[in-house]
């Protein structure tokens, strides 16, 4: 049994060859391809990374603007709640205040009221003190037209100081 050396050689060549065509065509690829496919890739993988740093930055800035968001949601309410407390404390004392000239007007109003019915009643005593006058002139005329003794004239006189006081003081009475 012998073995042909020249085809084992022939067949070795072959492999030989089709070894150094696939080595070529790999050194070829891997420089044609490879290299810009892998350079294209880590490209591709920085700018993947660098967009999720960028993403994360963002994320936390996005939590930190939301964080400062609500503070100041909360800042405003509390502001909101204290001016609406400094509103309601000036209407309170707006409301003291009117309450405060409203009383003091009403005193006013009562005061003028009350001096001017003091003045009336003065108005009134003086007419009444002015007919008194009167009454007592034509009384005296009465006494001094007819002859009358002193006890007369004083008992006429008494009796129409009474009729005027009485008077008098129903006139008071009926001006209250």
């Amino acid at each position: 049994m012998g073995v042909e050396w020249g085809k084992i050689i022939d067949f070795n060549w072959t492999l030989v060859i089709t070894l150094l065509q696939f080595a070529v065509l790999f050194g070829v690829l891997r420089w044609i391809l490879w290299k810009p496919a892998l350079k294209y890739l880590d490209k591709r993988r920085e700018l993947i990374a660098s967009r999720m740093t960028a993403a994360k930055v963002s994320e936390e800035q996005a939590t930190e603007l939301v964080a400062r968001r609500e503070g100041e949601l909360v800042e405003a309410k509390r502001e909101t709640a204290q001016i609406l407390e400094e509103v309601r404390e000036r209407a309170e004392k707006s409301l003291e205040e009117a309450k405060v000239r409203a009383r003091e007007e009403a005193d006013r109003i009562l005061a003028d009221a009350r001096a001017q019915m003091e003045h009336e009643r003065d108005r009134v005593l003086a007419d009444l003190k002015a007919q008194y006058a009167e009454m007592v002139v034509l009384g005296t005329e009465r006494v001094l037209s007819r002859e009358v003794r002193i006890e007369d004239h004083r008992r006429l006189f008494d009796q129409l100081l009474e009729e005027i006081d009485e008077n008098a003081l129903d006139g008071v009475k009926e001006s209250r």
